[in-house]
């Protein structure tokens, strides 16, 4: 109605402009020429509102509004609450629908039970955002899975027991037990899962990947078929997956929940190879790169290879891994970072170093305002030359043809 009502009115005007002035004309031939004619100045105001109202559905997406856009798309932020009457929930699904951010993750405190968990993902995906917003979770199996018995869901075997249990020796024994993870994960209205693990069981001693049985076994060849039947299963159900936690967790001695993870002298070249094999035989959706230390990965000054530009060009190259996709960061706002960097400090030297998904958890502060903070960082960077255009571009590009593939429900394809 609105719309017909200013058609209408541009019809009206229009028409008004074409007639007015050579009726002012005539009626105010002889008068003054200095002495203005009203005619002709409600021709002018008529054929300028006509002009408006063409405009408005004529012009188009203006740079700030597309830039406000992009930016979005690179934004996940976790939040307070379990429904829609809470504060937390509501903020986030605002700026959803703003396009202030692209992506919510869940973690334990958001889940009470199947019915809860899927009323509160329907409402955060009717947020209307454009396009479709990420929902994602960790659910790996073992010691770290959201969904689990106590909320209503199945239990699932850790990576290790995956890896070493006769039962898991086939392809399809192995896509059927994670077939029913990913068909869960979709049911209760998720399109991400903070998963497959593909660190190398190499130390021992290493207590957040290999203590917590996180990974499937030390031969990268095992541990990167294992992973292909995690990612067909969940591909199969239209569920994005991310291959984590590049360059490789599983050599280091310390956790980078805590404090930066130094792999200087334990981390091996084999670490590489899950993510090789898999990028090449286009498997990849998305890869998730670690708060880990190493010269190869680092910028320099023990700066950890989720904020290296070098560690991003190890994954990008083609003499490296050749990964063309999503790269997403670890939690920002773990201890390995969160102590030393300031927020500014970790987006700009993020996305600068090539990010294309900036994850926080938001667990520390449980902040409403978390991703307008964010996105006000983002946008004030690139206004001000801090952070190219052109990342923001190529990040936004890659996000939307994911997105584009899961609206699609065809996530198969190498990039």
């Amino acid at each position: 109605m609105k719309m017909r009502r200013l058609i209408g009115l541009g019809l009206v005007v229009s028409s008004l402009a074409l007639f007015a002035a050579p009726l002012g004309q005539s009626a105010l031939a002889d008068d003054d020429a200095n002495i203005p004619n009203p005619l002709d100045v409600l021709a002018a105001l008529a054929a300028g509102a006509a002009k408006s109202v063409i405009s408005a559905f004529s012009t188009p997406e203006t740079d700030a509004s597309l830039l406000n856009r992009q930016i979005g798309q690179m934004i996940m932020v976790g939040f307070a609450g379990v429904g829609e009457k809470d504060a937390g929930v509501a903020a986030v699904r605002n700026e959803l629908a703003e396009g202030v951010i692209g992506g919510v993750v869940l973690y334990p405190e958001n889940i009470r039970s199947a019915k809860q968990l899927k009323n509160l993902n329907s409402f955060l995906a009717n947020a209307k955002s454009d396009p479709i917003p990420l929902i994602a979770v960790d659910q790996e199996g073992g010691l770290v899975q959201r969904l689990t018995r106590w909320n209503g869901y199945t239990n699932f075997p850790s990576a290790r027991n995956v890896g070493r249990n006769p039962s898991y020796s086939t392809p399809e024994s192995v896509v059927r037990l994670y077939g029913i993870m990913a068909h869960e994960l979709a049911d209760a209205g998720f399109n991400v899962n903070f998963g497959p693990v593909v660190d190398l069981s190499i130390n021992d001693r290493n207590t957040v990947i290999v203590r917590r049985k996180r990974s499937y076994g030390a031969d990268p060849v095992l541990v990167a078929n294992l992973a292909r039947d995690f990612i067909v299963a969940h591909r199969e159900a239209n569920i994005l997956t991310v291959a984590k936690h590049f360059p490789g967790h599983g050599s280091s001695h310390a956790d980078s929940h805590q404090r930066l993870a130094d792999v200087s002298k334990t981390w091996r070249e084999v670490e590489l190879d899950p993510y090789r094999i898999l990028a090449k035989d286009g498997m990849l959706d998305m890869v998730m790169v670690g708060h880990l230390y190493h010269p190869e990965f680092s910028d320099g000054e023990m700066l950890p290879a989720s904020l290296s530009a070098r560690a991003m060009d190890e994954l990008r190259d083609k003499a490296g891994v050749g990964f063309r996709g999503v790269i997403v960061s670890d939690d920002l706002e773990m201890g390995a970072v969160r102590e030393k960097y300031s927020l500014q400090e970790r987006v700009v030297r993020a996305v600068n170093a090539g990010t294309d998904l900036l994850v926080f958890s938001n667990v520390k502060s449980r902040d409403p305002e978390l991703g307008a903070k964010i996105h006000a960082i983002m946008v004030k960077a690139v206004n001000d030359g801090t952070i190219p255009m052109a990342r923001i571009e190529q990040a936004a590009g890659r996000i939307g043809l994911l997105k584009r593939r899961l609206m699609q429900h065809d996530l198969a394809g190498k990039w």
